[in-house]
């Protein structure tokens, strides 16, 4: 593990975020959100976008240049940034259904560390817990004391019989919460990984999202293996969700050294979070558009693509 010391937080504006937690090398993540143009053959998207230096740091959206965006082969006019997108909003979601018994007291250690972090960049979050309830700070405040507060305060459920745990829906709750005004807009997601008893899919909430823009960083804590015998089995439609939605994801587990380092990569990732515009074709077909995002000289990665019918 490679502990990054650049740090690009000082002069950024403040943004929304909202974390589910995805891991990578190099990174360079968009999330979108789209308006109209003056031509209605065209939509203006905008990407969530992260970059590194080719030495691995987390370079400044504006020292961006040459973007090229491209989506099956044609290229996408970029006509905006990459810029800052402005003051943080960050959302933490912990896991507290009875199976995270032994590993909430880590997830709550670490959003306690992050929220320290927050604080020093004078933005904006709130924490909600969930399982078959979902419990919530309130608005999005700048009183982080009263943040910690919370985040200590939370226990694990005790009924082990029931078997709900209401995670997308409480990922909708807190998007909702932060899709007003610009920003930098992010939500960390603490997570064994499945959901039983929602009222809405994943690929819904990667819809909302890409409104936003919002982007879900996952961090996955358990106290077992996250994987069945032949493929993914926990966390399975959050790895999808996350770049689609400029996020990425961490595995954790129970292990506090990973989980300290999860939460400086997830400071980092903020610190070069930024915003490009691209202009895409008005089409309404009902899927998903794959994109590629590149720039010379630097290790980017992008948000997987975006939903057509997400257009607004």
């Amino acid at each position: 593990m490679v502990y990054l010391k650049v740090r690009t937080r000082k002069g950024r504006r403040l943004g929304v975020a909202v974390i589910a937690v995805m891991c990578g090398s190099l990174v360079a993540t968009l999330c979108l959100a789209v308006a109209q143009t003056s031509n209605p053959n065209q939509k203006k998207v905008a990407l969530i976008i992260h970059a590194r230096d080719q030495g691995g740091n987390p370079v400044a959206p504006d020292s961006m240049k040459d973007i090229l965006v491209m989506e099956h082969g044609r290229k996408l006019p970029v006509v905006d940034g990459p810029k800052s997108a402005g003051s943080e909003q960050i959302a933490l979601l912990l896991d507290s259904n009875f199976h995270q018994r032994k590993v909430l007291p880590l997830e709550q250690q670490t959003a306690v560390e992050l929220i320290s972090e927050f604080e020093k960049e004078k933005a904006q979050g709130l924490v909600m817990s969930y399982g078959a309830e979902i419990h919530s700070s309130g608005e999005l405040t700048d009183e982080f004391g009263s943040l910690k507060n919370f985040t200590s305060s939370l226990r694990v459920e005790t009924n082990k019989r029931n078997e709900t745990v209401l995670l997308y829906d409480t990922m909708k709750r807190a998007i909702e919460k932060s899709s007003d005004g610009s920003g930098t807009k992010a939500i960390v997601i603490f997570a064994e990984g499945n959901d039983y008893g929602s009222s809405i899919g994943w690929t819904s909430l990667a819809r909302l999202a890409q409104r936003g823009p919002i982007a879900c960083y996952v961090v996955m804590f358990a106290d077992h293996s996250f994987y069945g015998r032949e493929v993914r089995h926990y966390g399975y439609y959050l790895v999808e969700l996350a770049p689609r939605t400029g996020g990425r994801v961490w595995e954790v587990g129970d292990n506090p050294r990973k989980a300290h380092e999860t939460a400086e990569q997830l400071i980092l990732a903020l610190d070069s979070q930024g915003l490009i515009e691209v202009l895409v074709p008005n089409v309404q077909v009902n899927r998903f558009h794959s994109v590629k995002v590149t720039s010379s000289g630097y290790r980017v990665s992008a948000q997987t693509g975006y939903f057509d019918n997400g257009i607004h």
